[in-house]
């Protein structure tokens, strides 16, 4: 197949493309749209708040088959990639289903804010992908309009989402590869996720078994479409589950993150998504009289994902919303990732809050001692919950590649029809990542996550990601846990709002924190708490601290930080020709 760099049925691609007699996404809205066909699937508010459009079964399935046969017009074949550059979250999803209708392969982008960005974000996908045509939705102000000037103006085709003119066509068959899922991060080459019809399935049902889905449930997500929780999570199983989902952009809720809370009471929301970060924004970004006003006594299932789970976020939000109805249990843990299609694990609403307390020391050796929580040198680590069907989860030594016993930390490696076969013409990458084995299983391939875990009472447990791992004296540090004790040192530091590393300091590995802050406040006391706080609680001094303002350690579209993006942030602000104090670099 073109550009694809991935054995399907060798060491680096184990997972079956197709399974016989289950219907994919394109089945399920063509049987929807005749059973039911003017059942509401999607609602937008574009502006957070006030509905902007929707979408029936029907007329999802009518746009889908336009935009399909513009596609054939412009001579886009199957199995060739398109650019996905659509703004609104319902064009973006006609987009979509219209690319899996032709058995075209869509390859989301997100439309660039500025024109600037469409070298250094929409090139390199479109390269990687080798895309010969664009989708795209109508340009929402001058920006977008020049953005798809300047895209016009090349040779490739430009679809448009709302079109009008193209004959519909019928959807073809022998569907494989349904999207190219692009990693976020900070890196320059990008990493195209080949998400086969298959996979997409498979983990939509890991979706339906894990978050309780019944036949009254209403999705709202403020997340990314171009992102994997956004869009499988958050929209796709309106498709397929027979649901509706109220989507709204994420810059919404960016600014008024209480949009999202009040979009959940005032659709009877039952279903939600967000990053660890989104549950503090909304506390911190709303008082006491605005939680009351709310109702979300309906809600079932919020799902804290895409980055690590706090306890303490856990603990601030179900107390600060406690008084709009929000049950406990309804906060749910999750740990998933786009190599897997998105979701892997998810607590139930009987284990929602399941944290375990273990001791710093054994963990920088990789091994798993419990402890009371008021310990000296106890660290708090959340259950991401059981693991969805069809997965096989190994914790295995990522140097030895041996399948490690109870009490220990490795590294999380997955199998499963959820488990892409590899990445989009990457084959040395595909091979790294999908191509693990494990001595005496007879050559079967695992996804090696990168993530390190261990398993406890059948639940995933998350201790962090091992290219972060701050190894400083022999010691593994994990970055999140200094990040906590950083936030909680000073009331002038943001929860969620900070990002440790390691840095060569003359040869030896010294330890830096990047704190954000509200207004100016004196440096020095921070600083100083900051220091003494690290120092009690590990043993390490920090080399430096420098403080910021709000929203400027680097996060992906997801959520997580970017710390060697934050690394770069901290270089930048302590060169000479930058004044000391509270910076704002870039």
């Amino acid at each position: 197949m073109k550009g694809w760099g991935v054995a399907v049925n060798g060491r680096a691609g184990t997972n079956s493309v197709r399974s016989e007699g289950r219907g994919d996404l394109v089945d399920r809205l063509v049987d929807a749209a005749e059973r039911s066909p003017d059942r509401l699937v999607f609602v937008e508010l574009m502006d957070g708040t006030h509905e902007s459009a929707r979408l029936s079964a029907a007329q999802l399935r009518d746009r889908a088959a336009i935009v399909a046969g513009s596609l054939s017009a412009a001579g886009v074949d199957r199995d060739e990639v398109a650019l996905l550059i659509a703004a609104p979250p319902i064009e973006f999803l006609v987009g979509l289903m219209g690319c899996l209708w032709a058995g075209v392969i869509a390859a989301p982008v997100a439309f660039p804010r500025r024109v600037e960005h469409l070298e250094t974000r929409v090139e390199p996908v479109r390269a990687n992908a080798g895309a010969t045509a664009i989708v795209a939705g109508p340009p929402q102000g001058d920006t977008e309009r020049t953005v798809l000037e300047l895209l016009g103006g090349g040779e490739l085709p430009i679809v448009p989402t709302n079109a009008t003119a193209a004959s519909a066509i019928d959807p073809v068959g022998d569907r494989r590869i349904a999207y190219l899922q692009y990693t976020s991060g900070s890196t320059s080459e990008p990493r195209g996720v080949v998400v086969t019809h298959d996979n997409l399935i498979a983990n939509l049902d890991v979706i339906h078994h894990l978050l309780d889905f019944e036949d009254d449930s209403i999705l709202v997500s403020w997340c990314p479409l171009t992102h994997d929780m956004g869009l499988v999570m958050g929209a796709l199983p309106a498709i397929a589950f027979g649901l509706t989902s109220v989507l709204m952009p994420p810059g919404e809720f960016v600014r008024r993150p209480m949009a999202w809370m009040r979009a959940l009471s005032e659709w009877d929301g039952t279903h939600g998504y967000s990053p660890n970060f989104g549950y503090d924004l909304c506390v911190d970004r709303s008082t006491p009289q605005d939680r009351a006003a709310l109702d979300l006594s309906k809600v079932r299932c919020l799902v804290n994902g895409a980055e690590q789970v706090r306890n303490l976020t856990r603990d601030r939000f179900v107390e600060a919303f406690a008084p709009a109805g929000l049950r406990p249990e309804a906060h749910r843990p999750a740990y998933g990732l786009a190599e897997a299609t998105v979701l892997v694990s998810c607590a139930t609403a009987e284990n929602s809050n399941t944290v375990v307390w273990v001791e710093s020391a054994g963990l920088e050796q990789n091994e798993v001692r419990f402890v009371d929580g008021g310990s000296p040198g106890a660290r708090p680590l959340v259950g991401d919950g059981v693991v969805g069907p069809g997965y096989e989860v190994r914790i295995v030594d990522p140097v030895g590649r041996e399948i490690l016993g109870d009490g220990r930390v490795g590294e999380l490696w997955l199998g499963g029809p959820s488990v892409s076969p590899g990445y989009w013409s990457r084959a040395e990458e595909t091979q790294e990542v999908f191509g693990g084995l494990i001595p005496g299983e007879d050559g079967r391939a695992y996804l090696r996550t990168g993530d390190l875990a261990f398993i406890h009472d059948d639940q995933i447990i998350i201790c962090g990601r091992a290219k972060d791992l701050i190894v400083i004296h022999g010691r593994n540090i994990h970055p999140h846990d200094v990040e906590l004790t950083a936030e909680l040192a000073h009331e002038a530091a943001r929860i969620g709002g900070t990002a440790a590393f390691s840095i060569d300091d003359g040869g030896t590995e010294a330890l830096v924190i990047v704190v954000e802050v509200d207004g100016q406040p004196e440096e020095a006391p921070i600083v100083e708490a900051i220091r003494s706080a690290v120092l009690r609680e590990f043993e390490l001094h920090v080399a430096d601290v420098l403080l910021v303002k709000p929203r400027e350690i680097p996060k992906t579209s997801s959520g997580k930080k970017q710390r060697s993006m934050t690394r770069r942030l901290w270089q930048e602000a302590r060169s000479p020709s930058v004044p000391r104090g509270i910076s704002s670099p870039g």
